[in-house]
């Protein structure tokens, strides 16, 4: 060791500016393989992603409510203006999703996949009647869906080919959402005729009784079904129905999707199932792995010019390790001598690059690129450590031993 540090000590000293191209390589090495590590992760997600990526997904809700039957010649009502469409009957006994359990999905839903909604909508069991309902989840909470406004909310279409519209009115507020105000927009007017509804159970106040409480109207829309009400102002135990879609604002992984539906698995359990279409994304992988490609090109690049550096050391010191050679040192410790100088340069190097990838370049990327802070884990650290180690020790261990081998001795 005091050879190997001495050794050391007179390289800096001599051949300083060597000294420097050959801490420069290493540490560009380093570089280059974290880096190279980060774009094929990158390159593997988004080749994942253009495989399977869907900006919907429908939850199927196992209930114990079914939709009853009409009275028409056609046998059912599909759409959502007739009001007999509208009321659910208990048909069976199952463990039904309620309004409780979608807030404890909200605690549990990750905050990156919820920023990505752009509007959840579920049915609610108010009474014996179906109410619509829309939401967003921020922060672990259930927020309003301001995404359809008094200008943007649902334009559904209805028997006849008549367009669901406001007539007059606004669309919840994000207090009264949060506050969870009993107010509703009913569906009013079709043709110019009271909404079912709203005829059965307008009071003199001009409110509306919804399963046995009073609601401000707020707005009225064409049709004649039942109309919209805040999740948060309804009970805990009220029952959704038939399904829950999550609509997001662009197409998401395969890794956000596995999330939401592994919330939904341990929140509702088997009450459950999803559907969900897969698309193509447009995502063009070539360029990364062209990138990648360049990255490992330029890593071999980087290691060869390590060992051309050393070498041209090795003949400075071809007198020297002569007589070290006469005075008894032998061809092994001459190889281990030369392999300690270039472990210990190196591994200072690379940990000293590492800490600062880690806690200065890794923060400036992440800013810009998102896979930086989202792979490094420690075993990651460790693994391409003892990757670029054995590499290294490797082709260390071939230009050396050629170097010595070279190298005659003079008695």
């Amino acid at each position: 060791m005091k050879y190997i540090l001495k050794n050391i000590k007179s390289f800096v000293k001599d051949y300083t500016k060597i000294f420097v191209l050959l801490i420069i390589t290493i540490s560009a090495s380093t570089l280059i393989i974290h880096l190279s590590y980060g774009m094929f992760r990158e390159y593997k997600d988004r080749s994942e992603l253009s495989k399977s990526v869907t900006n919907r997904i429908d939850l199927k809700l196992k209930s114990s409510y079914s939709k009853r039957i009409g009275s028409d010649t056609s046998g059912t009502f599909e759409t959502m203006g007739d009001l007999n469409s509208q009321i659910y009957d208990r048909t069976d006994d199952v463990r039904d999703v309620t309004v409780q359990d979608v807030k404890k999905f909200a605690k549990e839903l990750d905050f990156e996949t919820a920023n990505k909604l752009l509007n959840v909508q579920t049915g609610i069991l108010q009474g014996k009647y179906r109410f619509e309902t829309n939401f967003l989840i921020a922060k672990g909470k259930i927020t309003n869906s301001a995404e359809y406004g008094f200008d943007s909310l649902y334009n559904f279409t209805f028997g006849y080919q008549t367009t669901n519209t406001f007539q007059y009115g606004r669309y919840f507020s994000d207090e009264e959402y949060s506050d969870g105000k009993k107010v509703c927009i009913m569906y009013g007017f079709q043709k110019n005729l009271r909404g079912e509804y709203l005829e059965k159970n307008l009071l003199d106040d001009g409110t509306v009784i919804i399963d046995g409480e009073k609601y401000k109207i707020i707005g009225l829309q064409n049709g004649i079904g039942t109309g919209y009400i805040p999740i948060t102002a309804v009970k805990g135990e009220s029952v959704l129905l038939d399904k829950i879609t999550f609509q997001f604002k662009d197409n998401i992984s395969l890794r956000e999707v596995n999330l939401l539906l592994g919330t939904a698995k341990k929140v509702f359990g088997d009450s459950v199932d999803a559907e969900y279409k897969l698309v193509q994304s447009d995502e063009n992988g070539s360029f990364y792995s062209t990138v990648l490609i360049l990255i490992v090109m330029v890593s071999m690049v980087a290691a060869f010019n390590f060992c051309a550096l050393y070498h041209y050391i090795l003949m400075t010191r071809r007198r020297t390790l002569n007589i070290l050679r006469i005075c008894g040192l032998s061809y092994s410790k001459s190889m281990w001598l030369y392999l300690g100088e270039c472990s210990i340069l190196s591994v200072v190097t690379y940990f000293v690059t590492v800490v600062l990838f880690r806690f200065v370049l890794m923060p400036f990327l992440s800013g810009k690129v998102n896979v930086f802070d989202f792979h490094y884990k420690m075993q990651v650290y460790v693994i391409l450590f003892m990757v670029w180690y054995l590499s290294s020790f490797l082709l260390q261990y071939v230009m050396i031993r050629w170097n010595l081998k070279k190298m005659v001795v003079i008695a």
